[in-house]
């Protein structure tokens, strides 16, 4: 696997060309759950290094490479990372979405508890 490999870049979502365009408020949606991916993730001591400081707002150039994640991280990002981004893509009330923490905890729980037996 490529250490410098981008797994997630938030420029991806909000420098998109989309009819209508962007608005400023779903780009800002974007930036704030970013923020709260890179947050679990350092809680959990997932990450290699500190992606984004305690008041640190992310922007367009703010990603996460593999090498910014544990083995761990990098094993529980498509079973919990990926699908709470599905779950927020899915949903109709986006801001309850981003900060769903609590199904973000359960999926931490259910991988610790797979890892574990």
């Amino acid at each position: 696997m490529e250490k410098d490999r981008v797994i997630k870049r938030v420029g991806w979502v909000t420098e998109m060309k989309s009819t209508p365009p962007l608005t400023e408020e779903y780009k800002q949606v974007q930036y704030r759950f970013f923020e709260n991916i890179v947050k679990f993730l350092q809680d959990k001591g997932l990450t290699t290094k500190v992606i984004l400081s305690e008041n640190e707002k992310a922007d367009d150039d703010s990603e996460i490479k593999v090498s910014d994640l544990t083995k761990e991280g990098f094993a529980f990002y498509p079973v919990g990372i990926r699908k709470w981004i599905e779950k927020y893509d899915k949903s109709k009330e986006k801001e309850k979405a981003i900060n769903d923490f609590a199904f973000i905890e359960k999926k931490f729980a259910e991988f610790k508890a797979k890892k574990g037996s």
